[in-house]
């Protein structure tokens, strides 16, 4: 076993720079693990953020008032002077982020049917200022409907029935158990894993690849009683066992960093997902090993392949975000399928989704073509430096 040994004494040797990218990926499971609790809480609970408003109003009915006293229940009513120049400044600085304007005589127009006629003033293409909208519109479409009911009510029992209505909150009660829910954690460990994953894969196989393309000791290793297959084989068994525990150190790094895991069916599937790409990751590498023939460009070549794919596949940036030109180039990688067959899977629950089955597939086609380009060019290369 004199060829695995060497294989296995040069990744020692770089174990430092194979390390690093050890560090960078466990140091961002950490930052995202102390921020899990925050995230997991997103899937219970809902706080309204009330956003800065301003109303003129320029009459002082018991119907006014009463819109007054429902838009505080989404909103904050900010005081303002009323100019044009204060106003415009209050909107362009964020101060402000809806002004309404209640002219005079309008109770006495909606008493008699008339259409409303408010004037606002927002932010350009404001969400918060769509909110506010439905929450006046809300206000009068009810008391109309009161109005319209009861012809004999006076205004101040008009404004009391429409509020009464508009106060009523239906509880909501999240009958999904806590385990069933998507873990935000375990979807950013195991989408980032991939980057770590195929950084350390191509870095550490390009460099037992060189080596072993050396003239010197190629020529050595040709003339020795060992046969040919049986290097290979050395040589491809000291890097599966390498891919292997890159494997188990970045799977298992999962349970430690995570301690509410459970080895449940969603853990199951992301592990072996992560297998898929391992193995995947590892026919890149020999395909690239076999094409580089310079060590000065191993590390800017992992760095491109693992970066890249990442960029673009929804590693650190999610799918819901890019653009449908970035999902087609990303989609001529295995990262994209790897990325997508996580998602499903973190948002599973108790039902297995069957379409990550092919997701998978599609992961492992990608390493049997990186396999056999890495054979056909390896015995190419083999003959022309027997030749020379």
């Amino acid at each position: 076993m004199q060829v695995f040994k060497v294989s296995f004494k040069v990744l020692k040797r770089n174990a430092a720079s194979l390390l690093i990218y050890v560090g960078i990926f466990l140091g961002l499971s950490i930052l995202f693990a102390s921020n899990s609790s925050e995230q997991e809480q997103g899937y219970t609970s809902f706080e309204p953020i009330k956003v800065p408003i301003t109303v003129f109003v320029e009459e002082d009915t018991p119907l006014v008032q009463g819109l007054l006293t429902h838009l505080k229940k989404s909103a904050v009513l900010l005081p303002l002077e009323d100019t044009t120049n204060q106003i415009g400044d209050a909107l362009y600085f964020r101060v402000t982020t809806y002004v309404l304007r209640i002219p005079e005589g309008f109770t006495e127009a909606f008493l008699q049917g008339a259409a409303l006629s408010l004037e606002k003033e927002t932010l350009p293409d404001a969400v918060t200022s769509i909110y506010q909208d439905l929450a006046i519109e809300r206000y009068f479409h009810t008391a109309r409907l009161y109005q319209e009911a009861f012809e004999d009510l006076e205004e101040e029992e008009l404004v009391q029935l429409t509020l009464e209505t508009l106060g009523q909150e239906t509880p909501i009660t999240l009958t999904r158990e806590a385990s069933q829910r998507p873990s935000s954690y375990t979807r950013f460990y195991f989408n980032y894993m991939s980057y770590s994953l195929v950084s350390i894969l191509v870095l550490g196989t390009s460099i037992v690849m060189l080596l072993w393309k050396e003239e010197g000791l190629y020529q050595r290793t040709e003339i020795s009683p060992l046969k040919r297959s049986s290097i290979h084989l050395q040589k491809f068994l000291a890097l599966g066992v390498f891919a292997l525990l890159a494997f188990f150190l970045l799977s298992g790094a999962y349970f430690f960093l995570h301690p509410q895991a459970t080895w449940d069916q969603q853990t199951k599937l992301h592990i072996l997902n992560a297998f898929f790409l391992t193995v995947t990751s590892l026919g890149m590498s020999f395909f690239i090993g076999t094409l580089l023939k310079s060590r000065n460009a191993i590390t800017a070549v992992s760095n491109v392949v693992a970066l890249g794919p990442s960029f673009i596949s929804g590693v650190f940036v999610p799918q819901q975000f890019l653009g449908e030109g970035v999902l087609a180039i990303a989609k001529l990688t295995p990262t994209y399928y790897y990325v997508t067959a996580n998602e499903r899977i973190a948002a599973m629950g108790d039902t297995l989704d069957a379409s990550i089955w092919p997701l998978m597939g599609m992961l492992l086609l990608f390493g049997l073509v990186f396999y056999v380009l890495s054979f056909y060019l390896g015995r190419k290369e083999t003959k022309t430096i027997w030749k020379g």
